[in-house]
C-alpha cells in the first residue's frame, strides 16, 4: 500500500459543499494540467443522483470474470485488507478487465456495506453493480456503467495497480470529487487557493447568466462578458 498524503477535515468540507462543474472549472483557472484530462469520462455515470458531493481517496482495483470453475476469493480479501488500510474517507475505484462489463455485477449489498464499514464513501467502476435500493439505503455513491443482475462468476485481480477509466488514469490515493455530473481528480496542491477560484468561477458565470437573462440581452454583449471570442 503506497504512502497516502491526506488533507485536512477543513478541505474535505470544503469539496464537499462544491459541485463537481464547479471545481472542474476551478481547477482550469490553476493550468496545472491540460483541459481534456483530470475527470472520468461520461460512461461512468453517478445512478444515485440526487446523493451529495462524493469526496475521498481512491482504492483502485482490477476485477475479471468468466465461464468456468468458481475463481478463488483470496483477491477479494485482499481488496478489503486493503480498505481497512486506508485512510478515510476512502473510495473504491474499479477496472473492469473481462472485457463484458455488462455480464458481471462487481458490487452489491454486501460489499457496499462491508466498504462502508471500513470507511469507504463510494464506489466508482467502469463495469456494472446490482442491489440499487439497499445500496442507495445506506447512504453509498454508486457509479458505475449500469446494472447487472448477477455476480456472475467474478474475482478481484489486482489492487492498488494505476488504472484507466474512460480515459483517466485513476491511482490508488488520488482525491476524487464526484456528483451527479461525474467524477474530477483534485490535485493536493490547489486546495489552498481553491476557494477563491471556485468564488471567481461562481462570480463570472453568475454574472453572464444574469445578463442572458435580463432585458439588456444582446449576442455581442454576451460573447464580451463570456470570454469567449
Amino acid at each position: 500500500m503506497p504512502s497516502i498524503q491526506t488533507v485536512s477535515d477543513a478541505d474535505l468540507d470544503y469539496l464537499r459543499s462544491v459541485d463537481s462543474p464547479t471545481i472542474a472549472n476551478a481547477i482550469e483557472l490553476f493550468k496545472i494540467r491540460d483541459r481534456c484530462d483530470g475527470f472520468i469520462g461520461g460512461e461512468v455515470k453517478s445512478l444515485f443522483p440526487e446523493m451529495p458531493p462524493m469526496v475521498g481517496y481512491a482504492l483502485t482495483v482490477t476485477m475479471n470474470d468468466e465461464h468456468g470453475a468458481v475463481k478463488s476469493k483470496d483477491g477479494f480479501w485482499k481488496m478489503f485488507d486493503a480498505l481497512s488500510q486506508m485512510p478515510a474517507p476512502s473510495i473504491l475505484v474499479v477496472k473492469d478487465v473481462s472485457g463484458r462489463p455488462n455480464r458481471v455485477a462487481f458490487c452489491g449489498e454486501v460489499m457496499a456495506t462491508m466498504a462502508k464499514r471500513l470507511g469507504a464513501v463510494g464506489y466508482v467502476t467502469d463495469g456494472t453493480v446490482r442491489d440499487l435500493h439497499e445500496v442507495r439505503a445506506i447512504g453509498m455513491p454508486y457509479f458505475a456503467s449500469g446494472v447487472c443482475v448477477s455476480h456472475a462468476n467474478f474475482w478481484v485481480e489486482d489492487v492498488g495497480i494505476d488504472i484507466d477509466l474512460d480515459g483517466e488514469t485513476i491511482r490508488t490515493g488520488d482525491l476524487l470529487h464526484g456528483d451527479a455530473n461525474g467524477i474530477v481528480v483534485v490535485p493536493r496542491e490547489i486546495l489552498a487557493g481553491l476557494p477563491e477560484k471556485v468564488a471567481s468561477v461562481r462570480n463570472k458565470e453568475g454574472e453572464l447568466m444574469a445578463f442572458v437573462r435580463g432585458s439588456e440581452f444582446t449576442l455581442d454583449g454576451a460573447k464580451k462578458l463570456s470570454g469567449y471570442r
